[in-house]
């Protein structure tokens, strides 16, 4: 049995944390469709068995944790080691195996044996949290050679290998080493990028790269001067792809001379709370197997779907009461505005309080209470200051609640995307690829008022299906006071709907999951992949 080989940084699978954001939510969607749909697929990442980000908040002050978790609980561990061969020494690794089903599995590589250095031991522990640029040369090699050495190794009819962003890159570089011929190469590599702008693909000097690795003389061709490692993927991979509309425009706009196709991003229909998963079995059988189902959405009650809303809220509510840091508890009768995303500048996670005054006259209003959840690297100085700001706010805020929920794993990215009564996607056009956050939002029947920007511009009709706010830029920079009042405004325009137009908000909500979810899920994705990538 031939299987495409699904090569990615992250993979979210259950409970693990070992995953940063959209990325690791993504590719674990699209595992989880192969196994649903019987495809044949292996994915393969590091093990990040101290997992990415957790928050504590101590006087004040923010504090970066590990989030770890313990590997035995979750995997089988396959009983041989593996190694790859740098210049002057090799990386031992061994795998650890979590079936999906007969046909659909994933390995986890991990770095932490007996056989190698504590430098090298620590290369699989975290996700993208390196303490120099070696180091994370090192977690690229070894997710790149480490993933072609378990496929040769274990004898893994291999249809295509998928690689999901420059994290991977190493593999193309050393298939071409034994194919000697980039067009052998183009026939292997399907490769996606998920970042809009230059400055997001990886690089490296090649000094740097050739203390470990000899780089085929065809690759600094592509390449000359610098490894730009994404660059070299546009011209190694047969197929390559944005991951939305929009981004497959800016990519062209950089790229002049690169064949980019564009397949936009989908979520898997595992992201459903309880308690719409029970509203959706009355009123759409098979809907878990067959999302494309929920186009028939507008049979459901509309005071049936309040209702069982207001349940999913009621448990984000205790969830941010008895985990979250806040300035006031939340409870049921106040309007809850919900930010979860990875915390980064780009972002905008703090925008509801761009203008403090205006914030506090709507919420004195509307009795608004804003959950913003996620974590952020230690080393990104714009989410930083986000967060600390955020902290600091709490002490001034005198009508607004706000809470903040800063952890990652699947009860709190579940919760925090069904329980609000409106979600909220803030990115700077045009940084965002595509986001799926908004997606399982709308998944939950929870409209999204978003900026326009990533996949948002395909799917989200304002007042329809949700709501829009700011322009469509494609060049960085601009007036963004522009997009913060025009945010305000579209704000208090739901908010008045929430309050004196129940019915009309409710069939937004309808509409969110008629519309967005029959077609941005990831079964979806996979067929597409499959028709375009994988069999062609």
């Amino acid at each position: 049995m031939e299987r495409v080989v699904f090569v990615s940084n992250e993979i979210l699978l259950g409970e693990i944390p070992a995953y940063a954001g959209g990325l690791g939510i993504l590719s674990g969607g699209i595992v989880s469709s192969a196994r649903d749909t019987a495809y044949p697929l292996l994915g393969i990442t590091l093990v990040h068995d101290q997992g990415y980000v957790r928050h504590e908040i101590e006087n004040r002050e923010v504090k970066f944790l590990p989030d770890p978790y313990e590997p035995r609980e979750f995997f089988t561990k396959i009983d041989r080691k593996f190694f790859i061969e740098l210049k002057d020494f090799r990386i031992w690794f061994r795998v650890w195996e979590h079936k999906l089903s007969e046909e659909v599995s994933v390995f986890f590589i991990d770095s932490n044996v007996k056989e190698n250095p504590e430098y090298l031991r620590r290369l699989t522990s975290r996700v993208y949290i390196e303490d120099t640029e070696e180091e994370k040369l090192l977690k690229r090699l070894l997710l790149g050679l480490g993933a072609l050495k378990i496929v040769e190794e274990l004898k893994i009819p291999c249809k295509k290998f998928h690689l999901n962003e420059s994290h991977c890159g190493f593999l193309a570089m050393e298939l071409l080493k034994k194919e000697r011929e980039i067009s052998r190469v183009r026939k292997k590599i399907v490769f996606t990028t998920h970042t809009p702008l230059p400055h997001g693909h990886e690089k490296f000097s090649y000094s740097l790269v050739e203390r470990y690795y000899e780089i085929p003389e065809k690759v600094k061709v592509i390449s000359p001067g610098v490894l730009d490692v994404s660059r070299v993927l546009f011209v190694l991979a047969g197929y390559k792809n944005a991951v939305s509309w929009k981004h497959w425009l800016l990519l062209k706009r950089y790229y002049p001379n690169i064949d980019f196709d564009y397949i936009t991003n989908g979520v898997h229909t595992k992201w459903i709370e309880d308690e719409m998963r029970k509203l959706y079995d009355r009123f759409i059988p098979g809907w878990f197997a067959h999302p494309h189902r929920f186009a028939h959405a507008g049979v459901i009650d509309l005071e049936e779907l309040g209702k069982a809303k207001e349940n999913v809220k009621r448990k984000l509510i205790y969830l941010v009461n008895t985990q979250g840091y806040y300035n006031k508890s939340f409870d049921e009768s106040g309007i809850t505005l919900v930010a979860r995303r990875r915390i980064t500048g780009y972002k905008r996670n703090d925008i509801f309080f761009r203008d403090v005054e205006r914030i506090e006259s709507i919420s004195r209003k509307y009795n608004l209470q804003i959950l913003v959840s996620g974590v952020c690297h230690p080393k990104d100085v714009e989410g930083r200051k986000i967060l600390q700001n955020l902290v600091e706010l709490m002490s001034v805020l005198s009508h607004t609640k706000l809470a903040l929920l800063l952890r990652n794993g699947k009860k709190y990215e579940r919760a925090c995307v069904a329980g609000g009564d409106l979600f909220v996607h803030a990115s700077l056009p045009p940084f965002e690829a595509c986001g799926t956050s908004w997606m399982r939002a709308a998944l939950n029947a929870v409209p999204t008022l978003a900026s326009k920007d990533g996949g948002v511009v395909e799917a989200v009709v304002h007042n329809y299906n949700g709501f829009l706010f700011g322009k469509n830029r494609f060049e960085a920079g601009g007036e963004e006071w522009e997009d913060v009042a025009d945010f305000y405004e579209v704000l208090e325009n739901v908010l008045s709907m929430f309050r004196n137009e129940r019915e009309e908000y409710l069939r937004v909500c309808r509409n969110a999951l008629k519309t967005i979810g029959a077609l941005f899920n990831t079964n979806r994705v996979l067929r597409e992949y499959i028709k375009r990538a994988y069999e062609k």
